[in-house]
């Protein structure tokens, strides 16, 4: 694919078909000198014929180039008239009466070359406006839509391209669109896997921030380590990618950095109208972030002190994490074991988060408000939750390919005895 920018290919293609199209209109509207010939018996009717001819053609010429210019013609129907009156101008000139019959041809010649370079210019001008993904292919990123909206059609769709890929395993297109179809469906660990096979194919900034976003939110929102190696290195090589700088607004805020987090959503909204929806987006979230940043600000007052009886304490979870024989043996020593909360919906930003060592299993394990990452909601908000148990042989807070994980949907707050139990990865 060229480097060269599409607006300044067309931009040059076009100059040259304006200086040549000055050039035919030039030689053939200015007015001839009278010669000898004309002196003698030139009809002073056709002259007065030809003049008004080539005025009318000049008007016409104008009337084109203010169609174009504001926008009632397109570039197809501008060149398109812009050639026929062309050709106008050339068979005026060429007409037996302009010359005599013993003069020599070299004008014919000359307006004939001029007219093989105008169609020529055309037909280029024809390619790249009438197929642009000849002159620039659109991007991998923005062809791939997902159409289903029902649980139902998502499941279905995601099915056949599954099959699809291991028909195709080259076809990127069919990677993303499965990927986007697993995100679609908050399978973000499957969305991450399929973009990692998508940016073998196709290593697009916009995918490479696809996959960081996909990566964190496997991970409950944490964008400690890939994620944030991805977007920075997008932003060291596009230091205005729009994508880039939003989603590193984001990352700042779940780290409660909100001075990082302005500056780059405050970068972002200088790249889109003002007027426009993300705009308006951008808008929010700073005004959002610069009020947590105020609140973050002001001295916290020691909260007061409350009783069991007066039904205030946090409620907890309690429990235990188990593993088959089969699962122990192949551990190994070193593994962390992780513990999450998650809301039933919405946002995979864990709630609280336990970590414990797997020295001697069963493990015991409790969560608590004081377990959480700081942002509503707490723990004791929610009636109940999705709980997850991730055993990380690096001690990773990102879900690796070779940890295991087991979830639990529908545990209550407050419920003690909760039991996790590993039997395969």
């Amino acid at each position: 694919m060229s480097d060269m920018p599409p607006w300044l290919g067309l931009g040059v293609s076009w100059l040259l078909l304006g200086a040549l199209a000055a050039g035919v209109l030039w030689r053939g509207l200015k007015p001839k000198a009278p010669t000898a010939q004309s002196a003698e018996g030139t009809d002073a009717g056709e002259d007065v014929q030809a003049l008004a001819n080539r005025r009318i053609q000049q008007q016409h010429l104008a009337d084109l180039e203010r169609a174009l210019a504001e926008g009632r013609l397109g570039s197809a129907q501008y060149a398109a008239a812009r050639d026929e009156l062309m050709r106008h101008v050339l068979e005026d000139v060429a007409m037996p009466k302009s010359r005599g019959a013993g003069q020599p041809a070299v004008g014919v010649v000359r307006w004939g070359v001029l007219a093989a370079g105008l169609a020529l210019l055309s037909g280029l001008s024809y390619l790249q406006l009438g197929a642009p993904q000849t002159w620039w292919p659109v991007p991998l990123s923005q062809r791939v839509q997902i159409s289903a909206t029902t649980p139902e059609k998502l499941a279905e769709q995601t099915r056949v391209w599954q099959q699809t890929t291991q028909n195709k395993p080259d076809d990127a297109r069919a990677w993303l669109t499965l990927a986007r179809l697993h995100a679609a469906q908050n399978a973000h660990t499957q969305a991450e896997q399929a973009l990692a096979r998508v940016l073998t194919l196709s290593p697009e900034p916009d995918l490479w921030i696809e996959r960081a976003q996909m990566k964190a939110l496997s991970a409950g929102g944490v964008y400690t380590g890939e994620p944030w190696q991805w977007i920075q290195t997008v932003l060291k090589a596009q230091p205005q990618h729009l994508n880039a700088l939003v989603l590193a607004g984001s990352a700042a805020l779940s780290e409660q950095r909100h001075a990082a987090a302005q500056t780059y959503w405050q970068q972002a909204l200088t790249l889109v109208p003002a007027d426009s929806e993300a705009a308006q987006g951008l808008q929010q979230a700073l005004a959002q972030v610069a009020e947590k940043a105020q609140l973050a600000s002001l001295p916290t007052a020691p909260a007061p002190a409350r009783t069991p009886a007066s039904g205030s304490s946090r409620p907890l979870i309690q429990g235990e994490v188990r593993v088959s024989p089969q699962v122990e043996s192949q551990i190994g020593s070193g593994a962390t074991l992780f513990v999450y909360a998650l809301t039933e919906e919405g946002s995979r930003r864990p709630v609280a988060i336990w970590r414990g060592s797997t020295a001697v299993w069963p493990v015991s394990f409790t969560l608590s408000d004081s377990m959480g990452m700081g942002a509503p909601p707490l723990l004791s908000d929610l009636q109940q939750v999705r709980l997850v148990a991730r055993i990380s042989k690096t001690g990773s807070a990102q879900r690796q390919a070779d940890d295991w994980q087991v979830e639990l949907a529908g545990v209550k707050t407050g419920v003690q005895g909760v039991v996790l139990n590993f039997t395969a990865r």
